[in-house]
């Protein structure tokens, strides 16, 4: 049997119409979660674990790196937080999805944009204006920061922030003076 024909019985079985998650054995779960896990697992089943009930299995899901993109786009609306959040970190989430989670009410979720390592800079340039000053101190110290992003945060009324922005490599001369001369 192929990996992806093990992978659709396995999600037939541990799946079955009427399964409560409360009576569920531990085992079935965590098999649905490793089927969610794998990069290999077919589109299909992976859309279907999505809409899962288990929260570990859709965050499993926003894991992927190599989920179809309506899945991520599915996701970033989910309810739970914790799924949200395995998104933001997800280097292989498209922009669009990254987009609906910079507006996101939860601080976490935003916090978890900000820090990830490989960040779109449409992205940053919204969390650069966020209401936290944690979350505008993280996008001062991205590497994906642009001087477009450093402008905005070189101006921020946080102390902490600016001095961050002022240190980041793509910080430029032109943005300093910008600075000096707004003040």
């Amino acid at each position: 049997m192929k990996i992806s024909q093990l992978s659709v019985l396995s999600l037939i079985i541990f799946t079955l119409p009427g399964l409560s998650m409360a009576n569920e054995p531990g085992s079935a779960l965590s098999d649905r979660i490793k089927i969610a896990s794998n990069t290999y697992t077919a589109k299909d089943v992976i859309r279907e674990l999505a809409k899962d009930d288990a929260i570990m299995v859709r965050v499993a899901v926003a894991s992927n790196r190599r989920a179809p993109e309506d899945v991520y786009l599915q996701l970033a609306n989910d309810s739970n937080a914790d799924v949200r959040m395995a998104l933001a970190l997800n280097v292989d989430v498209p922009e669009e999805a990254k987009l609906i989670l910079a507006h996101d009410e939860n601080h976490d979720v935003r916090l978890r944009l900000a820090k990830c390592g490989y960040m779109y800079p449409s992205v940053l340039i919204i969390l650069a204006e966020d209401d936290s000053a944690e979350v505008r101190h993280l996008v001062a110290s991205n590497h994906n920061a642009t001087a477009e992003i450093l402008a905005i945060l070189i101006q921020d009324s946080d102390e902490l922030i600016v001095k961050q922005a002022s240190k980041h490599p793509e910080i430029t001369a032109a943005v300093l003076k910008l600075a000096a001369n707004d003040e």
